[in-house]
C-alpha cells in the first residue's frame, strides 16, 4: 500500500514539475497561461516556488548523492522569499505592486500556503515525522490548505476580498493555482506514511468517515451559510463565513490532536504494564 501511495505521489510531483515549468516558460515568453487583467493569475514567482519544491523531492528520491544541504538552502530561499513577499505587500503595496507591470507578485494567501509547505519540507529533511501527540507535520500540511479554502469561497461567491488585492486584481489565488496547491498537498500526504493522519485512518471505517466529515465540513459549512443567507448578505469584505471556516479548521485539527494524545496515552499505559 505504501509503495503504491509513493508511486502516486511521484506521479503528482512530476505533473506539478511539468505544469510549473510550462507556466514559468509561458511567463518568460510573454504568454502567461489563463491570464486575465481583471482577476487572479498564477504568478511567475509562485511557479518558481512550486518548481523548486517538487524538483528537490524528485532529486532526493532519484539522486543518491544529492546534497542534503542543497534541500535546506533552496527551501529556506522559498520560505524566506515568500515571507519577504508578504512583508512587501503588507508594508507598502502601492510601491511594490504595479497593475501595468508584466510581472505579477505572489498573493499573501499563496505565500502563506507555500511557507507552511516549505517549513514542513525542512522539518522532514531534518528528521522523520515523530510518533507523538504533538502532530506538527499534520498541522503544517492542514494549515497550508487554509488559504486555498478561503479563496474557494471568493471564487464561488465572487467576493473580491477573498480573491485578490484591490490595487491589482491579478494578485490572488486563481483556480489554476488552487489545483496546483491541491496536487502539492495530496502528493505531500501520500509521500509520508508516518503522518498521524494515516495511522488514524487505518483505525477503521468509522475513523475514515469521521475525518471525511470533519474535513469536508470546514469547506461546506461556510458555503451552506452563504447559500442560506443569499441576497441578505452581500458583502465585499470578510464576514461570518470566515469564522465558520476557521471554526471547521480548528475542529478538525483539535480532533486529530485529541486522538493523537489518546493514542500516546494508550501506548504509555501498555508500556508501563
Amino acid at each position: 500500500m505504501e509503495k503504491r501511495f509513493l508511486k502516486w505521489a511521484e506521479i503528482l510531483d512530476f505533473i506539478i514539475l511539468i505544469g510549473s515549468t510550462i507556466t514559468l516558460l509561458a511567463w518568460i515568453f510573454g504568454a502567461p497561461l489563463f491570464y486575465r487583467p481583471d482577476g487572479p493569475v498564477l504568478s511567475i514567482f509562485t511557479a518558481i516556488s512550486l518548481l523548486v519544491m517538487v524538483s528537490l523531492r524528485i532529486a532526493t528520491r532519484h539522486f543518491h548523492l544529492w546534497p542534503f544541504t542543497a534541500n535546506l538552502a533552496f527551501l529556506m530561499i522559498v520560505g524566506g522569499g515568500n515571507i519577504s513577499s508578504i512583508l512587501m505587500l503588507l508594508s507598502a503595496p502601492g510601491v511594490h505592486i504595479n497593475p501595468k507591470s508584466t510581472l505579477v507578485m505572489t498573493s499573501i494567501f499563496t505565500s502563506i500556503g507555500l511557507i507552511f509547505f516549505s517549513f514542513y519540507e525542512i522539518l522532514l529533511y531534518l528528521r522523520r515525522t515523530p510518533d507523538r501527540s504533538w502532530i506538527l507535520d499534520d498541522i503544517l500540511i492542514h494549515l497550508a490548505l487554509v488559504p486555498g479554502g478561503m479563496s474557494l469561497i471568493g471564487h464561488l461567491f465572487q467576493n473580491p476580498t477573498y480573491l485578490s488585492m484591490s490595487i491589482d486584481p491579478r494578485v490572488g489565488i486563481s483556480i489554476f493555482e488552487m489545483v496546483f496547491m491541491a496536487l502539492l498537498a495530496l502528493s505531500t500526504i501520500l509521500a509520508n506514511p508516518h503522518l498521524f493522519l494515516w495511522k488514524f485512518l487505518r483505525g477503521g471505517f468509522s475513523n475514515q468517515v469521521t475525518f471525511a466529515a470533519l474535513f469536508t465540513n470546514q469547506y461546506i459549512a461556510p458555503i451552506i451559510f452563504l447559500v442560506l443567507v443569499g441576497e441578505n448578505w452581500k458583502s465585499e469584505s470578510y464576514g461570518p463565513e470566515l469564522f465558520i471556516f476557521f471554526g471547521g479548521v480548528i475542529a478538525t485539527l483539535g480532533f486529530l490532536l485529541f486522538q493523537a494524545k489518546v493514542e500516546e496515552d494508550k501506548k504509555s499505559s501498555i508500556a508501563t504494564k
